[in-house]
């Protein structure tokens, strides 16, 4: 995002209360049970009788009771407890007062932003939309005490869930006022405090879901029971796109608990009473596959794409006169990454139940509406018809907005007549799942008397916007035939390269913070039998390692110091600037002498709308890459929770470190090599580095935290290796480069 940042949209909706209420503005209350998928009731938590519920987010109980309905979903990033601060800032509560619950996917739950969870963008869309829906009942609940005392509402004010009169006379709960507040106007620009009236946010406020997670009480997907249920195990081709040709389950149908095996679009499905049987009886069926795919291997897409004549690029930037300016000394790089699994520790898995023409689905994920609209269109019923419950996540990054677990869940489901819970083994998650791309990207550059003229990428990779199905962003209103022809052919543009390039596979590379007056960004697609998605951070999390390893080289080519070579670079550029010398000053940067064969390396990024910088210190041991300190400077505008952001940035490092050091997800004659964690590795806690944090603080409404501070890490380890040992590991994993440098140089590991 440039600079200043743009006014967010969600500060102008002041009208939308209305919209979200039923009526002429006059309040309405919850019946016992709510109308979902058409043929589908279940009773809310919030349905309450008595209860003061000015709009589909907060009610408030006779009892004194708030109830929050979250339309995020929590899947450790802390959305639980910094979306309860924002109600609770405007609501004049206490945070740990609120009983927050999960919403269903009903369509009243968008009325004020998307049901989904994703970009780092829950605290950046609700921000405003949410603090007024807050302020919206104070402000009725102060105009129920006036109404009730017969004096003037700007008499009174709103404190620790009570109206309390200015002379401080008369005070009154918030359940001593919901009769009469059902009966007050809805305001139609609810008033929200400013910054320095604040109370509750930029507090470190603890975390609402930590008690049930700590004594295990928290219910996540692979953790729900509902009655009659079964369970079963999907039985995925061994290379992706293959299908089913037959299968034998003689013996498997014969085993204890087995209930059917069936056969599905995506594979054959053993379902049980019990997974374990499920899991038993899966060895002994044999299934015949189709052989279409080929004997794709990545290693044969690295050759290809390095020797690409990049016949179908298209240019994505194209500032001033590149051709030209490349004169002087050019420098030329090239970076590459490979494909990456998501996983999160707790594997897939979807409850579903099919009765007639609904189904009923309990799965974590990070979009209930893309959920709805798969399921509908597999089983050929209506949207609406389709109910979606979120429970916890046990991790996601992206992986758990895509439908397939729910849609065997679904068809397992229709074919048994009872509910059935999918549940993925590790290697089904990590060989039958969505990847992150890989990516070969050539840079160019020219220097003349230290200073940056000129500055080319080439960028390759799979696009992430061409294997998405998106028709749930269009209204339900619409025929689902006319969604999937319009989607469908809306990503077969995108996958063209012929009027748009895929957004997501140039960020971070197309709107870097450097001043370089003759840039040229171009983007060339390829296609693999896997399918791609978005993982944790995105483009940015392969672009920040090629954008500042390169800047890097840079730097050293024209001896200068990394991070003065950045400054000059951005100077135009306060937010990164600071950052950077926040990091810098931190680390010691220029100051502090490390130990012998320990390097310092630097990184900056702006991803999600916040700016991240960081320094790794490394070195190598016995031939091992090894991280000894981060230093991480994050300015993400207003923290609304410090610990959270602390929290989320200490797991970014973590989690961009495992990728930068050791992910990868290799193919060979089309088969995925990786299964479980014992070949593709995670980040031990005895290998984790000391992480240091700074947070700055400035006028900025908030930006996204989930996922910035994944994007420095590998850039900013490459260079610290570099510092270290003088070796530049231009391809991810790093790990495995210093390998093969290593064995090019006949030096084996000790």
């Amino acid at each position: 995002m440039s600079e200043p940042q743009a006014k967010r949209k969600g500060v102008g909706r002041r009208r939308f209360l209305l919209t979200m209420l039923a009526g002429t503005g006059a309040l309405v209350v919850c019946g016992a049970v709510r109308g979902g998928a058409e043929q589908l009731s279940r009773a809310e938590p919030s349905d309450i009788d008595g209860a003061f519920k000015p709009n589909a987010f907060i009610t408030i109980t006779p009892d004194n009771r708030v109830l929050f309905a979250l339309t995020k979903a929590e899947m450790g990033q802390g959305v639980m407890t910094g979306m309860a601060m924002l109600v609770a800032e405007e609501l004049e509560v206490a945070v740990d007062s609120i009983e927050v619950f999960f919403a269903d996917s009903l369509p009243k739950y968008s009325a004020i932003d998307t049901h989904g969870t994703g970009g780092s963008a829950s605290i950046v869309g609700g921000f405003v939309s949410l603090r007024q829906v807050a302020a919206a009942a104070r402000t009725m609940l102060i105009a129920a005490a006036a109404q009730k005392w017969g004096v003037a509402a700007s008499d009174l004010r709103a404190e620790q869930g009570r109206v309390v009169e200015a002379a401080g006379t008369r005070s009154a709960a918030y359940g001593e006022l919901v009769d009469l507040a059902r009966d007050q106007e809805v305001p139609q620009e609810p008033v929200i405090k400013q910054r320095e009236d604040f109370a509750v946010i930029g507090k470190p406020v603890p975390r609402i879901d930590s008690r049930v997670k700590v004594t295990g009480t928290a219910e996540f997907g692979i953790d729900l029971r509902v009655a009659n249920m079964t369970r079963a195990v999907m039985i995925h081709p061994p290379r992706p796109g293959e299908t089913v040709i037959s299968f034998d389950a003689a013996e498997a149908k014969g085993m204890a608990g087995v209930i059917d095996v069936v056969q599905t679009p995506r594979g054959v499905g053993v379902v049980a009473e019990k997974y374990w049987q499920a899991q038993r009886a899966a060895a002994s069926v044999t299934v015949e596959w189709s052989t279409t795919v080929g004997d794709f291997s990545t290693e044969v897409l690295r050759a290809e794409l390095e020797a690409s004549k990049r016949a179908n690029a298209r240019v994505v930037r194209d500032d001033g006169d590149v051709d030209t300016a490349m004169s002087g000394t050019v420098i030329e790089a090239v970076y590459e990454a490979p494909f990456l699994a998501h996983a999160p520790m707790e594997p897939l898995n979807a409850l579903a139940h099919v009765v007639d023409d609904t189904c009923e689905i309990w799965a974590g994920n990070q979009g209930p509406g893309l959920l709805q609209e798969a399921v509908a269109r597999a089983l050929d019923i209506k949207r609406t018809n389709v109910l979606v419950h979120t429970p916890y996540l046990g991790g996601s990054f992206g992986r758990r907005s895509h439908p397939d677990a729910v849609l065997e869940a679904a068809w397992l489901s229709k074919a048994v007549g009872r509910p059935v819970q999918v549940i993925w083994s590790r290697e089904n998650d990590t060989r039958a799942g969505y990847y992150r791309p890989q990516c070969h990207t050539r840079m160019r550059a020219a220097l003349v008397d230290g200073t940056v003229t000129a500055m080319t990428a080439d960028a390759q990779s799979q696009s992430i916007m061409a294997d998405l199905d998106m028709g749930a962003l269009m209204p339900v209103a619409i025929p689902p035939r006319i969604r999937k022809w319009v989607m469908g052919n809306a990503s077969r543009l995108i996958a063209s390269n012929a009027v748009l390039a895929d957004v997501l596979a140039t960020e971070g590379i197309s709107n870097h913070g450097y001043a370089v007056a003759n840039q040229r960004v171009t983007y060339t697609p390829f296609a693999t039998p896997f399918k791609c998605s978005w993982w944790r951070s995105v483009g940015h999390s392969f672009n920040g390692f090629i954008v500042e390893s390169f800047i890097d080289e840079l730097a050293h080519m024209a001896e200068e110091d990394p991070v003065a070579f950045r400054r000059g670079m951005l100077a135009e550029r306060p937010r990164w600037l600071a950052v950077l010398n926040a990091v810098a000053e931190m680390s010691g940067w220029g100051k502090t002498e490390l130990a012998e064969g320990t390097g310092r390396g630097v990184a900056v990024v702006e991803a999600f709308g916040s700016f991240a910088a960081q320094v790794v210190e490394a070195r190598v041991e016995h031939g091992e890459i090894k991280v000894d300190r981060v230093f991480c400077a994050l300015d993400c505008g207003i923290a609304v929770n410090p610990d959270l952001v602390a929290a989320q940035i200490e797991g970014s490092v973590i989690f961009g470190l495992t990728a930068a050091l050791w992910g990868e997800i290799t193919a060979q004659q089309g088969r995925v090599q990786q299964g479980n964690f014992d070949t593709y590795r995670m980040m031990r806690m005895h290998e984790s580095p000391e992480i240091q944090i700074e947070l700055l603080d400035g006028p900025h409404e908030p930006g996204g935290v989930g996922e910035p501070a994944v994007a420095p890490v590998a850039g900013a380890l490459a260079n610290a290796v570099y510092a270290a040992v003088g070796v530049r590991l231009r391809r991810m994993p790093l790990q495995r480069a210093y390998d093969e440098w290593s064995a090019r140089q006949g030096t084996p590991k000790a």
